[in-house]
């Protein structure tokens, strides 16, 4: 086979896919590399081209088997960027969902960038439980307070699986980045752009708490805050370590003597509780969610919520078992 000829098949980058990522894996994420290329650069003029140069010629038009044929063959263009694709999951680490540049996410469709942390399925598994949770109480507007936004997937998740006007949501976050990123996803989803807003907003600065309640009452806070312990975050592959934010995935500094990784969900039960969610009336609904790391950290995350006088907490676990998400009630 000429060389030319080889170096168009997907042979050789499947090839360099199975060395890093196994052979299933490998045929899959080629698979959605192929499957985005044909969407973001089309090519449905080639086939009309073919059948142009064929008359013109004088010859028989292709028959609807070459057409369709044609129709799925890639361009040099999109091999260029499908090989590009490839080394820089290869030899860059590049996560898959920055190389596609698209994720979706429940019912919102997002954007993903770095260094801004990669929305997860098991985020996206207890957004929707929680909509579900929302809807079912029916309880009017809800005002939620969306920490460490990120890509804005916890508050645009919300947002996209609940009815209108039932939810506004503020997505805050430290980072730049992410606020730029979160602001292009809401205008990506239409269905959210009157619930959601967001804004760069440093949680640990003194006065945040009285700025956040100078807008009005809140009646929940939700998060997927930093929660990777310094050891956790060492044995990282660099697909995450490389490319996304430290500060989304340690709290504090990755050097810090504190094991736990929960600093940061102790200073957001500090924080609903000087939002005032910790008084007033009992409800069905939680008033403080926050996603963990696992097992190790259920203890210390229900302690800090205890603590700050939330004196009913519960456990979900993800699909694969692990428990994913503490919840924070007040009852009376």
């Amino acid at each position: 086979m000429p060389r030319s000829v080889l170096n168009n098949t997907v042979i050789p980058l499947l090839r360099q896919l199975t060395k890093k990522l196994g052979p299933q894996q490998a045929k899959n994420e080629l698979r959605w590399m192929a499957d985005h290329v044909r969407k973001a650069i089309p090519t449905k003029h080639t086939a009309e081209h073919a059948t142009s140069a064929r008359l013109w010629r004088d010859q028989p038009a292709p028959s609807a088997e070459e057409t369709e044929v044609a129709s799925k063959r890639f361009s040099s263009v999109q091999w260029a960027w499908l090989r590009q694709a490839v080394h820089d999951r290869v030899e860059t680490n590049k996560p898959l969902q920055y190389i596609l540049g698209t994720q979706p996410f429940g019912n919102a469709s997002l954007l993903t960038r770095a260094p801004v942390l990669i929305p997860r399925w098991e985020t996206e598994e207890w957004v929707l439980k929680l909509s579900d949770m929302i809807r079912a109480e029916n309880t009017g507007l809800l005002n939620i307070l969306d920490a460490c936004t990120g890509s804005g997937c916890v508050a645009l998740g919300l947002a996209c699986a609940l009815p209108r006007e039932s939810v506004h949501i503020t997505g805050v976050d430290v980072s730049h980045d992410a606020c730029d990123l979160a602001i292009e996803n809401l205008l990506r989803n239409k269905k959210a752009k009157q619930a959601v807003e967001f804004q760069r907003l440093d949680l640990n600065e003194q006065g945040v708490a009285s700025e956040l309640k100078s807008r009005g009452m809140w009646d929940m806070v939700v998060a997927n805050p930093p929660y990777v312990t310094p050891n956790e975050y060492a044995e990282l592959d660099p697909d995450v370590k490389d490319w996304e934010d430290v500060r989304a995935l340690v709290p504090g500094d990755p050097m810090d003597v504190d094991q736990s990784g929960l600093s940061f969900v102790v200073r957001l039960a500090q924080l609903a509780r000087e939002l005032g969610l910790a008084d007033g009336e009992s409800t069905n609904l939680p008033r403080l969610v926050v996603e963990i790391g696992g097992a190790h950290q259920v203890d210390g995350a229900r302690q800090a919520m205890h603590d700050n006088g939330f004196n009913l907490t519960e456990v979900w676990k993800d699909m694969a078992g692990i428990d994913r998400v503490v919840l924070g009630y007040h009852k009376t």
